[in-house]
């Protein structure tokens, strides 16, 4: 039987509940969707529950259990996917922070946690850090930056432990906070106090830099703090060819989920003008995707406007994104060929007028070119979604992928 490629894309944060201007519609109710609803011919559609029902996901654990790996045995935190995704490499024992440029006052009082949120001298002010402090007490230290006033920390050095807390007070017009430990061991202990001896002197070094010099005379806030929270050590996960069987790419511009593929052994692709945010090039992440699956068995694409419009409330801005990605998957069928089958979900829902995840259950489609029995439904959407055949959680997608690639292998004698 001929084993068809897979192109899995996910609309980050796709979910959503009916918005009141948009005729009480939800924004994938609402957008024109004439690729997606073409494929409704042969297709089942459904629900998705990313974790289980009621749970509201990260981006990270949905992402893990959409590949197959449950989250409740293999997520460590957030801030090793981060780190890999900025382009660390990392050993077992490793301890990786999520960490935001910020501004601090004289007092070490946040004025903005992001710093401007866009610094052109991120990279600078990164090669600077890692020049000027390679070390603290033993312990060696690396700087990564993510995209825009992103960072990624990581210490390397023996009786670590990622048992500490954030230095990130998560609010303006509070002093930066001191890391503790969270549980009793003396690894706990040392690493608090690398962090804050570290904390002290990044704000040394960046206060002194003439890259913040230049951004203070032209009127921009200066970058002179690294905000740190989200600590885990690093620990290696199975690969998606060794329990699938499948060669994966992915195409992503968001630095969690490059990392999350990345540890998974998926090579990933950044293509120019791809973002993480609603500004960025739907058709070179579709051109990437479609070179990508002459040489893999599945690819994966990752938009991340869909959630990042949902997380500012702007619900224009998630119609269109929705529109593009319908766009995009249209423009990778034209490029590749028919052969292959495509799954369409997102990895949880963020309803635009809430601004935040939700445990709501996301629609699910499958297209399969041949020999499947469809819905026969007109529209995806959650609403229609609920007239499906598919109810499914996170954990199933692999497994559905398979059996319908020709891929899969018996369960069994």
């Amino acid at each position: 039987m001929n084993k068809l490629k897979i192109l899995l894309v996910v609309g980050d944060g796709l979910g959503d509940r009916q918005v009141s201007i948009l005729n009480a519609k939800t924004p994938l109710e609402y957008a024109d969707k004439p690729v997606i609803n073409s494929l409704l011919r042969s297709s089942m559609i459904g629900l998705m529950d990313p974790i289980g029902p009621g749970i509201v996901p990260g981006s990270d654990t949905s992402h893990l259990a959409i590949f197959g790996l449950d989250p409740r045995k293999y997520y460590n935190g957030r801030g090793s996917f981060e780190a890999l995704g900025a382009g660390a490499i990392l050993s077992g024992g490793d301890v990786a922070f999520r960490g935001n440029f910020a501004t601090v006052d004289d007092n070490l009082v946040v004025i903005d946690r992001r710093a401007g949120r866009k610094i052109e001298e991120a990279e600078e002010l990164v090669k600077e850090l890692n020049q000027k402090i390679p070390e603290v007490q033993g312990v060696k230290v690396r700087f990564y930056h993510g995209t825009e006033h992103r960072v990624s920390v990581v210490l390397s050095g023996d009786n670590l432990s990622d048992k500490v807390s954030d230095t990130d007070p998560h609010e303006v017009g509070k002093r930066i906070l001191n890391s503790e430990p969270t549980d009793n061991t003396l690894s706990a202990k040392r690493t608090a106090n690398v962090v804050n001896q570290l904390t002290k002197l990044v704000y040394e070094v960046l206060s002194r830099s003439q890259l913040n010099e230049k951004r203070k005379a032209e009127g921009l806030p200066p970058a002179n703090m690294v905000l740190m929270r989200g600590a885990s050590i690093h620990r290696d996960l199975p690969k998606l060819k060794d329990y699938s069987g499948l060669k994966g790419a992915a195409v992503s511009a968001t630095a969690l989920i490059k990392g999350v593929c990345r540890s998974l052994g998926m090579e990933v692709v950044t293509p120019p003008g791809a973002t993480g945010g609603i500004d960025t090039d739907y058709m070179a992440k579709a051109r990437a995707a479609a070179d990508l699956l002459k040489e893999n068995d599945l690819v994966f694409l990752h938009i991340k406007a869909t959630d990042a419009a949902s997380h500012d409330g702007k619900v224009n801005e998630k119609v269109r994104a929705i529109e593009m990605i319908d766009k995009t998957i249209g423009k990778v069928l034209d490029t590749y060929g028919s052969d292959i089958i495509v799954l369409f979900t997102g990895d949880h829902a963020t309803p635009v007028e809430l601004k935040e995840h939700s445990g709501d259950p996301v629609p699910i489609l499958l297209y399969v070119p041949t020999n499947i029995i469809s819905d026969n439904l007109s529209d995806f959407n959650e609403r229609s979604a609920r007239k499906g055949s598919l109810r499914v959680v996170g954990l199933n997608i692999i497994d559905l992928l398979l059996n319908y690639s020709n891929r899969a292998t018996k369960y069994g004698a």
